[in-house]
């Protein structure tokens, strides 16, 4: 016999926190088959999540019903459910003989096709809903003629099938977002721009191998990072930072750093370390993706020549060298002449081919 209504509810309560420490659907489903036996009279429980947009079930999971009849009722009965319509139409939980009598209901095609497996005599189903959007069905049934189905058992179901709804949407958002963590950390693994992390809880910096490359040739190493660290203060979230260093080899060079504060954590910082030597070699290399005619006025640009003397010198129109230069800076990733300047003047001549 079925508790009182005041301990089914209290009974529910721990149904939340039960499927909330679940880590992907198995446990949730296991979690949740088990704990609404103290709340429903009903031996049988299944729960499905849909495919999208459909009633098609994506994912299942069910308690004291077999094989057999979990294959036959999707390849027979899913569509001919009226009680799995009435659901999806009302958007409410529907219980079978509410408006027939056992009799009418062992004449419909759903029980005669397969119900009649495992001789259900008391079926209950409740949407799952996420975002107005039914994803679901919990699903009760009973094979024992005098269960008695009350309001009470229609309100428990809509209360449960809201906590799993909680649950499902919690699981598949923490998915996402664990999913988008694993490519940020590829990503800041494999790419070439060198990161360091610090977090809030602690002073310990985290260095991608790129930055690991970076910090390990000077010979301040990691203790330059603390310098960055203690130069943010109570600086805005973005800001940019130049240090003079020396190389392992006691050359001098000069490490740019920009650090951004982490939104939603506070004193968490991310720097992005680069020296300039190396800044300006990768920028130098970008002036080989010049057109010949950009090359050219980008060489007038850093020989000193305005727009007007460049345009005078290349028989061009005053415009056409503004277009010019401004593709310059866009391809170069600048925005003034003296950094143009030092980039062209830091490699080698570009080889132009002779015209035919």
């Amino acid at each position: 016999m079925m508790s009182s209504p005041h301990n089914r509810f209290r009974n529910l309560a721990d149904l939340g926190p039960a499927l909330v420490a679940a880590d992907d659907l198995e446990q949730l489903g296991d979690a949740y088959l088990t704990s609404v036996e103290s709340v429903f009279d009903f031996p049988m429980r299944a729960l499905y999540l849909f495919d999208d947009g459909g009633t098609s079930p994506a994912w299942h999971a069910s308690r004291n019903v077999s094989e057999r009849f979990m294959r036959t009722y999707e390849q027979l009965g899913r569509p001919v459910d009226h009680e799995l319509q009435q659901v999806m139409s009302s958007s409410a939980p529907v219980y079978n003989l509410s408006e027939q009598s056992i009799d009418q209901w062992v004449q419909t095609e759903i029980y005669q096709r397969v119900d009649r497996l495992e001789n259900m005599v008391h079926v209950l189903k409740a949407p799952i809903v996420v975002d107005g959007k039914i994803i679901g069905t919990i699903d009760f049934a009973s094979d024992r003629v005098a269960t008695e189905v009350t309001d009470v058992d229609m309100q428990l179901m809509a209360v449960a099938a809201g906590v799993v709804g909680g649950a499902v949407a919690g699981l598949r958002k923490r998915k996402y977002l664990e999913d988008r963590l694993a490519s940020a950390a590829f990503a800041i693994e494999a790419g070439s721009s060198a990161l360091v992390f610090f977090s809030a809880e602690s002073n310990e910096p985290v260095l991608n191998p790129a930055a690991t490359r970076v910090v390990g040739g000077l010979q301040e190493g990691q203790n330059i990072l603390f310098r960055i660290l203690r130069d943010i203060g109570i600086s805005g979230d973005v800001s940019h930072r130049s240090y003079l260093v020396r190389l392992l080899n006691g050359e001098k060079d000069v490490l740019e750093s920009t650090i951004r504060a982490v939104p939603d954590r506070p004193g968490a910082y991310m720097l992005e370390i680069a020296l300039e030597s190396a800044e300006s070699r990768t920028r130098g290399n970008q002036l080989q993706s010049l057109t010949i005619r950009e090359y050219d006025v980008a060489g007038l640009v850093a020989a000193g020549f305005s727009d007007k003397d460049i345009a005078d010198e290349l028989v061009l129109s005053l415009h056409t060298v503004r277009q010019h230069v401004k593709n310059i800076y866009t391809k170069l990733g600048i925005s003034t002449r003296v950094h143009l300047a030092r980039l062209y003047h830091g490699m080698a001549s570009r080889a132009v081919p002779e015209k035919p």
